[in-house]
């Protein structure tokens, strides 16, 4: 009974938090009021696990079927697929290596919370630890909060094209998104059989990026609603991580996440200066495309200051792509990491 009423107590605190014009509000009011609720009540709770799954599902769809794959090949470039992945190997190790040098966090903790963006991935990845560590949850909030905020206060200063960001859904797709989150979650079953973490979030996501290629002309959506709901979700996991952690571990934990999100946005800017001479790109366009920021937040700013969203959009995609799939790639690894 604890358990939902948390949940219940997080989604109405993000229902509250819905109007106010930030993206991603929901998540962060969710994360409050969960975290203000279990303090007051002195309880410890843990989420089921098929609430996880939910999550898992509705985020890989949304992601697998916002670029179908013959976009994703049109707008592909060696040159520019490289730098994305040379970025975010060098935001990844240089954040390591401060969390786990100088912050002293294990390697597993360092690992995962230098790891730039996918924060739903890498919680579901925590969660299936013995003791999920709020240290990983912190440096991710926090580095979200940052670039949320950075990207909202850009925002507001261009005009607006809500028209393009909004997300129609028809009640004739509801058999083809039903059929998706079905196939997804069979398959995550069987995925998750031999051993791969976050199975239903890696199934959800392929299968929604191959049923979106086969049937290119189907504009697939997932209702906001639903998209809401697993983003309020998520604040309340959040939230049931944080809830007992006292003030000092907080503070702490909350420098060291600005620390790495300041790194971060860093080796970003480097990296697009120098690919911008290489190729010629906007190095503006490549700051938001290779940011480790949301898709939705660093893909308004783009549309509103100009700067080809499509472009910023596919390479969130790409980024997210990948960092979903590394529990699957990196399983063996991560695994010995999680012992050390």
């Amino acid at each position: 009974m604890a358990v939902w009423k948390t949940i219940l107590i997080g989604l109405a605190g993000a229902l509250l938090a819905s109007p106010i014009p930030l993206p991603l509000s929901e998540l962060f009011a969710a994360a409050f009021a969960t975290v203000l609720y279990l303090r007051l009540s002195a309880q410890t709770i843990k989420l089921p696990d098929i609430i996880l799954t939910l999550i898992q599902l509705i985020l890989g769809i949304s992601i697998g079927i916002t670029v179908p794959v013959a976009e994703l090949v049109g707008s592909f470039s060696l040159p520019l697929f490289l730098g994305l992945v040379l970025c975010m190997l060098c935001q990844t190790t240089v954040n390591f290596l401060w969390l786990y040098k100088r912050e002293k966090w294990t390697p597993f903790e360092s690992l995962l919370g230098a790891i730039p963006g996918a924060m739903a991935a890498i919680l579901v990845i925590s969660e299936g630890q013995e003791k999920p560590s709020p240290k990983i949850v912190f440096s991710h909030s926090i580095r979200l909060l940052l670039l949320v905020v950075l990207a909202g206060v850009i925002a507001s200063t261009g005009e607006s094209h809500d028209s393009q960001l909004t997300q129609s859904f028809s009640l004739a797709l509801t058999g083809h998104l039903t059929l998706l989150a079905v196939t997804s979650f069979l398959l995550g079953k069987l995925v998750g059989k031999v051993g791969i973490p976050a199975p239903f979030l890696l199934t959800s996501l392929v299968a929604a990026t191959v049923y979106h290629s086969l049937l290119p002309d189907l504009t697939l959506t997932v209702p906001e609603s639903l998209i809401m709901f697993a983003t309020a979700i998520l604040g309340v996991l959040i939230g049931v991580r944080l809830a007992p952690t006292t003030l000092r571990e907080a503070i702490s934990y909350s420098k060291a996440g600005f620390i790495v999100t300041l790194l971060g946005v860093s080796v970003t800017l480097c990296f697009a200066a120098s690919f911008h001479f290489l190729t010629g790109v906007d190095w503006q366009v490549l700051l938001l495309a290779w940011v480790p920021g949301s898709v939705e937040a660093m893909t308004a700013v783009a549309l509103l200051l100009g700067l080809e969203p499509a472009f910023v959009a596919i390479n969130h995609v790409m980024r997210l792509m990948m960092l979903y799939m590394m529990p699957a790639v990196l399983k063996a690894p991560l695994e010995r990491l999680s012992r050390l």
